[in-house]
């Protein structure tokens, strides 16, 4: 079967074949422009010049910095004629202080003193006194002698060159200092040249806390221009972790004095890094104050969902491109932040390829999915009860299919399938059947909260929600081997809504703004806001930024770093238009199915493959159900305890592991079991309480006592 020739302008200078054209490029397309030897000489000297300031200190960088270090450096010099008797007037009184001080053997004298044997050191004391007095008097007369017996045999010139000399290292000596009497205030806000230079820097990491007073920093590469701010590279000092600067960013956007949405820190990793080597990104202004920028998957004819789809760029402008195919999407934000903005940029790449089934689910109910309706193989409008038990019913086939799938990837040829999972060439392959498949639900909590019986007729049986949590975990677990992958949306990202034996599966995480640390950690993963990684510090005037967190060791992102990134703008009319080429694609290609091919049946689910999925979700399920009937049981005690707790803890703080210890409990498995009835942290989860020398993870007795009263009550 032959395709329609297509490509899609992926980058600047590069071209992205559509596979299984027959005239398809077989190695990389370049564009360029021809140029004069002139030009060519001009582009050159320009880059030298580039490069030779990149090499100058940052205040001498850019015009605007260098005119100012230049006006200061005029007025310290019209100043030096007054400023330098005084510097040498400091010297001289330091210098002779610090004669004085040698002289009288202070320190010695001072250590003798504190030990209280003074009386017996003061004979061995005098005699180095005296010693040093004659040191100086014999130094003093050398030097003497030898200014006249100069003067007399060469003349005046090299005393009046060494009294120079010696003026100006006493002129050193005595110069003032950041914090001494006398010294006036700048006037004026830090430039960004400032705060770059490196003795600048180096205070702003002392303050920072992030190196000690005494440490240094070893400049892997001076700060320089790059795009709109600057950038450096430093090592810091030894035992210094990358991280836990990384984790501070906060803290040194405060000693830089620029905001922390301008500050993009980050460990070097690779080759060329190690585990205390950071860089650093200043933007001269707020990177995602700017508008957005388009996709360029509104003007792409097609695209290859094998190939990551564009996604976003982060503050320095790079692109980022985000995975679909081994992995699952989650993404979490408050409403009116951008989550189906977000998660439509994966669906409409997947639009775009004809060999990519698509099944959506709407929780909202509006038109922001209705353009998919074009090419979607199932699609579900909304939350009805008929549409919650359609979406059963299609994720019931889609279990099928993935079982399916494992038993005839296990007979094929190893040419054909080399491992056992799915490659291009299978699922563009219409005979084989297995095309990639991508599963999009917005808003997911609306459909895993119905807790609607499956079975009217017995208020016991099994809940709608639980149902589709069951399936989708099923999916998100085996199905990625498959070709199948989720992108699920939710304004809810709490444990109760989307379970961790869910949420643990879907290997790439999207936080836009959220309210607490908690729903970040939530979205995210545990750990993440210990990290520096807090989704509740971003601006609600950065709609479309986020923190991306790629987890799956298969995909591009670095796993267990997040990275800031402003989502590329694609509105619905040009997804729209994006759905009518993707239905024309698979149109031309044969594989147009399921509800836009108008064929609304769904198939049954086999028995053997419901036992499949009863037998992977069981595990986790019984495992729930049983921490919850220990933790039930064990309520009245709680509670009991808690009301003898309060009158000893006023604060309403106790370490977990003293709770714990009450009750015959480990610790931990409290501290988890509290997590799940919904019992949030305390901010920070570890304190030092009743005088423990080092934090300890503490409960919180009033948040304890509101949930069990409630479970009670219930």
């Amino acid at each position: 079967m032959t395709h329609p020739k297509l490509s899609v302008e992926d980058a600047p200078g590069k071209l992205v074949p559509f596979p299984g054209t027959a005239d398809a490029p077989r190695s990389e397309v370049l564009t360029g422009e021809l140029v004069d030897e002139a030009e060519y000489q001009r582009t050159r000297a320009r880059r030298l010049a580039e490069s030779m300031v990149s090499r100058l200190p940052a205040v001498w960088q850019t015009p605007e910095t260098a005119r100012q270090a230049s006006a200061q450096l005029a007025g310290q010099l019209v100043a030096l004629p007054v400023r330098y008797p005084g510097s040498v007037g400091r010297g001289l009184a330091v210098s002779a202080r610090a004669w004085w001080s040698w002289v009288r053997v202070a320190d010695f004298y001072a250590a003798a003193r504190t030990a209280d044997r003074l009386a017996d050191r003061w004979l061995e004391i005098a005699a180095i006194r005296k010693r040093r007095a004659w040191w100086s008097l014999t130094a003093i007369g050398t030097a003497a002698s030898g200014s006249l017996v100069t003067d007399l045999a060469a003349g005046p010139l090299p005393l009046l060159l060494t009294g120079g000399a010696v003026s100006a290292g006493l002129a050193l000596l005595g110069r003032r200092k950041d914090g001494a009497g006398g010294r006036k205030a700048v006037v004026g806000p830090r430039t960004l040249a400032w705060a770059m230079d490196g003795d600048h820097l180096v205070e702003a990491f002392r303050d920072a806390k992030l190196i000690g007073r005494d440490e240094g920093l070893a400049f892997v590469r001076l700060p320089k221009r790059d795009g709109a701010g600057w950038y450096v590279v430093v090592d810091l000092p030894p035992s210094r972790r990358a991280s836990n600067a990384v984790a501070h960013r906060e803290d040194l956007a405060s000693a830089l004095a620029v905001d922390e949405s301008r500050l993009i820190i980050e460990r070097v990793r690779g080759d060329d890094g190690h585990a205390g080597r950071v860089s650093l990104w200043i933007g001269d202004s707020d990177p995602y104050a700017a508008m957005p920028v388009a996709s360029p998957l509104a003007s792409a004819e097609a695209w290859d969902l094998w190939t990551a789809p564009p996604f976003g760029s982060t503050a320095r402008g790079g692109v980022v491109a985000v995975p679909v195919v081994w992995t699952s999407l989650l993404v979490g934000a408050i409403p009116r932040m951008g989550k189906t903005y977000v998660m439509r940029l994966p669906m409409t790449a997947a639009a775009l390829d004809p060999h990519v089934r698509l099944i959506i689910a709407d929780g909202k109910g509006g038109k922001d999915h209705r353009p998919f309706e074009l090419v979607a193989h199932r699609f579900i409008r909304n939350t009805r009860p008929e549409s919650v038990l359609r979406l059963i019913a299609v994720l019931e086939e889609a279990a099928a299919d993935v079982e399916n799938r494992f038993e005839r990837l296990s007979d094929m040829d190893d040419e054909v399938c080399p491992e056992s999972k799915v490659t291009p060439e299978i699922t563009r392959n219409p005979t084989f059947g297995m095309p990639l498949t991508v599963i999009g639900i917005d808003e997911i909590q609306n459909y895993l909260e119905d807790d609607t019986p499956l079975d009217l007729d017995n208020p016991k049986s099994k809940k709608r929600g639980q149902r589709i949590l069951e399936l989708l975990t099923f999916i998100a677990k085996t199905g990625p081997a498959a070709g199948y992958s989720l992108v699920l949306a939710t304004q809810k990202p709490d444990s109760a809504v989307i379970p961790d034996k869910l949420r643990g599966q879907l290997g790439t995480r999207f936080a836009l703004k959220v309210m607490t640390w908690q729903a970040s950690e939530t979205i995210l993963g545990a750990g993440t806001y210990k990290a520096g990684m807090d989704a509740s510090k971003l601006l609600k005037s950065h709609k479309g930024v986020g923190l991306l967190l790629g987890a799956d060791g298969e995909t591009d992102l670095d796993a267990g770093e997040a990275t800031a990134v402003r989502t590329h703008l694609l509105a619905i009319k040009e997804i729209r238009v994006a759905c009518h080429r993707g239905r024309a694609l698979r149109e031309a290609a044969g594989t147009l199915s399921g509800d836009a091919a108008g064929n609304r049946a769904v198939g049954d689910l086999p028995p053997e493959v419901a036992a499949r999925i009863a037998d992977v979700t069981a595990a986790g399920v019984a495992a729930v159900e049983v921490e919850d009937a220990v933790l039930a049981e064990d309520l009245p005690e709680v509670l009991g305890l808690l009301v003898e707790v309060i009158e000893d803890h006023e604060a309403g703080l106790v370490a977990t592991f003293e709770l714990a210890g009450r009750i015959g409990w480990e610790a931990k498995a409290l501290g988890e079991a509290l997590r799940r009835a919904g019992v949030p942290a305390p901010v920070p989860p570890r304190q030092r309480i009743n005088g423990s020398p080092h934090p300890v993870s503490v409960a919180d007795l009033d948040a304890i006592r509101v949930a069990v009263i409630g479970h009670i009550d219930g």
